[in-house]
This record gives structure tokens, C-alpha cells and sequence, in this order.
């Protein structure tokens, strides 16, 4: 047992020395960053603690500490002291714990905002005296599977105390979109402690189920949207800011009040271009495509073809695709025949084209380049084969 010990300090020491800090000395002063993580320390300093006990609260904290331990190195068990509160719309739960059983840090607070995780240790004075002393402190503080840290370390100019910004050095899955860094890492003294700040966006952490992007959480977006209006409803998703997470919430909500055609049609069409199908998609989810069919036509007439292969969002005709209480044919086969080429059109006309009428249409149609054509083409095959059409359209006589 003794020489197991032995044996897996040896190791834990070897993988320590395997982080690699690369510090690169700079002329600076305190960037905004930093000026803005030391305010939200300040603030969360301030706040009083309780413990957490709504749902909503516990899931948090939960992944919080998930996600301490996909970075960091030291335990952290004790059961946090919580708060909650809002700035700028956005609902931010701080957590806060104290050090039990190490000297890397003496206390570690979270500020989780809908769009990212801060974690802020205090260190002991000090910590960035030198650059072996912020190597030592990383050692003591960074899985060794993140791979390190890339950091400029600067001397304000104003308070003569080292200061540093940089990156960990994490390996993510590949992203769909270049959405930039996903963690900065910030470094600053004061009279009687030293600090670490790394923040990690949205992507680089676990989230639970509604509590990214959604500023409204404690208490959860759902729960209150039961007590707007529907005029409420309909201004919000009117509004440029269309995170999608919460527009579904508002969406499902949405379709369960005494909502009309013109008031849907109203709303899908102020939505677009930037349209990120959750109105739609909340109106398929619900089986309420039959009610508004009258409006859904009107709006996919005026779909403006675009790819989705190339477009964040889902086209329209996709969204509708798989739901078979309505038919858009004749919508989908309006748009292409303006040449207004989409991938989401011509797979619905496909699927759920359901005449010979359909097929000749499909046929018919020559404004399209290349791409499309080969569509076009693809679609018309399947088409024949599902509905037992010869090339020109005509039924296939059984054998």
C-alpha cells in the first residue's frame, strides 16, 4: 500500500511537471477585463450567502462543480453558500466555497451568468512575485490535461503590482462556428492576496437544460411565462433578440393561447430574415399545424430559398417536413417556381408531394443552376417511386 502511494505521488508529481506555462513578459495597465472581473468580485463578496434549495438552484451548483473538475485540481466538497441576483436582465447565481484540505487557494467563488462560468480562487500573497511562483501556483491549481496556460504578465503602471491575462490551453471538439476563445484567464494582486480568474464560455462547460442563453432562471423562464399574456408573448418574440433556447420556451408557451392566424402570421413575418424556426417549430411540437395551417401557407409563400446547408437555422420546409397533419406543397412549389432554389422545398415536395399534378410541376420547373437542378432531379425520383410514376408523370400501370 505504502509503495502504491509512492508510486501514484511519483506519478501525480511527473504529470505536474508536464504542465506548461508559457509566460511572455508585456508593457501594460489593467484591461477592461480584468477592471470587470474585479467588480463582480466585489459584488459577490458582498452578497449574502444561503443555502441553495430551489431546483433550479441545486442543478447549477451541481454542474458548477462538474465543471470545476473537468479543469481543476484540488477537491472542493464542502457544500457551497449561494446567491442570486440580476444585472442587466440576465439572472447570475454566485457560489462560494471554502478551502478544506489544500493550500492552493483559500477560497473559490463562481459568478455563472446565462453566457458563461467565472471561477475566482484567492491565492496567498505573493502568488505573482515571479514567474515561478505563477508556474507553481498553476501546478497547484490546473488539471494537467489542460494542456497549460499561455499568459502576458505585465507591472501596472499605476499600482506597481503584477498583473496577468492569457488562455488555458484546452482541448475542445470541433465547433460548428468560430466563436472565439473559449476561456481567458486573469491575474491580479492586492494588498493582502493574490487572484486567478479563468472564465469559461458557454461551450466549454456542462449547462443544465434551460439555463444557457435564458437570462431569466432563478426561478426558471418556464415557470414564469405562465403568467404573461399573450400580448407579452408576442412582443417578446417580436424583439431582435432572439436567443433560440428562449424563444422555444416562449413559443410552446405561445401556441397554447388563444392565439389567430393574422397574430401568428403577424409575428412569423416580423421574425423574418433572422428567423431561427422556434415559433414554427413550437407550432409543429404542439400539433397545432391543422390550426394555423391558413397562416403557415401564407408565411412558407414567402420563404426566400435559402440553404441549409449554409444558414445557421433551419429553413421553414424543414421544420415542417416530418409533421403530416397539413400539406405545403403547393406553398413549397410556389417558391421554387419563383427560382427561389431551397434544399428545405424541394425535400418537401418530395415527401409530401401527393399528386401526378405535383410531380409535373416539380418537372417543370428550369430556373435553377446546377446545384438545384441536381435537386430537383433527386426529388422527382423519389417522387415516381413513392407514388408509382412513370418519367412523365403518369401512374404506372400494375403488372
Amino acid at each position: 500500500m505504502v509503495m502504491r502511494i509512492m508510486f501514484m505521488s511519483l506519478f501525480v508529481a511527473c504529470a505536474w511537471a508536464q504542465l506548461k506555462i508559457d509566460i511572455h513578459p508585456v508593457t501594460g495597465r489593467a484591461s477592461d477585463r480584468l477592471k470587470e472581473t474585479e467588480r463582480i468580485l466585489r459584488i459577490a463578496q458582498r452578497s449574502p450567502q444561503r443555502d441553495a434549495n430551489a431546483p433550479e438552484e441545486l442543478a447549477m451548483v451541481e454542474a458548477i462543480v462538474k465543471n470545476y473538475r473537468l479543469y481543476f485540481l484540488p477537491e472542493i466538497d464542502s457544500v457551497p453558500g449561494i446567491a442570486t441576483l440580476t444585472e442587466k436582465g440576465n439572472d447570475i447565481l454566485v457560489a462560494q466555497w471554502t478551502a478544506t484540505g489544500t493550500d492552493a487557494f483559500s477560497k473559490l467563488i463562481v459568478w455563472d451568468t446565462p453566457e458563461s462560468t467565472s471561477f475566482i480562487f484567492k491565492l496567498p500573497r505573493h502568488s505573482r512575485s515571479d514567474n515561478s511562483a505563477i508556474q507553481a501556483t498553476f501546478e497547484k491549481l490546473i488539471l494537467p490535461r489542460a494542456n497549460g496556460a499561455a499568459l502576458d504578465v505585465a507591472r501596472d503602471p499605476q499600482t506597481q503590482q503584477r498583473i496577468g491575462a492569457g488562455v488555458l490551453l484546452i482541448s475542445l471538439p470541433p465547433r460548428q462556428f468560430d466563436t472565439g476563445y473559449a476561456n481567458w484567464v486573469d491575474l491580479w494582486e492586492t494588498a493582502d492576496a493574490s487572484y486567478l480568474c479563468a472564465k469559461f464560455s458557454w461551450d466549454a462547460v456542462h449547462n443544465p437544460p434551460g439555463m444557457r442563453f435564458i437570462p431569466e432562471r432563478f426561478p426558471p423562464l418556464e415557470s414564469r411565462v405562465r403568467q404573461w399574456s399573450k400580448e407579452r408573448l408576442l412582443d417578446q418574440l417580436a424583439r431582435g433578440d432572439r436567443a433560440q433556447a428562449r424563444d422555444r420556451i416562449l413559443g410552446r408557451e405561445l401556441v397554447t393561447r388563444d392565439l389567430n392566424d393574422d397574430e401568428l402570421l403577424a409575428l412569423l413575418v416580423s421574425r423574418r430574415p433572422s428567423e431561427n424556426g422556434a415559433v414554427l417549430q413550437a407550432v409543429v411540437d404542439g400539433g397545432q399545424l391543422r390550426r394555423f395551417s391558413n397562416a403557415i401557407r401564407s408565411y412558407l409563400r414567402g420563404a426566400q430559398g435559402e440553404s441549409f446547408g449554409k444558414h445557421p437555422n433551419r429553413p421553414p420546409f424543414l421544420i415542417v417536413l416530418q409533421a403530416h397533419d397539413a400539406n405545403f406543397t403547393d406553398a413549397a412549389l410556389e417558391v421554387l417556381s419563383r427560382g427561389a432554389g431551397s434544399d428545405g422545398a424541394f425535400l418537401y415536395v418530395a415527401e409530401h408531394g401527393a399528386t401526378p399534378a405535383d410531380y409535373r410541376a416539380l418537372a417543370d420547373l428550369r430556373r435553377l443552376n446546377d446545384v438545384f437542378m441536381f435537386a430537383r432531379d433527386a426529388s422527382l425520383l423519389q417522387m415516381r417511386k413513392r407514388l408509382g410514376l412513370d418519367e412523365n408523370g403518369n401512374p404506372v400501370p400494375p403488372k
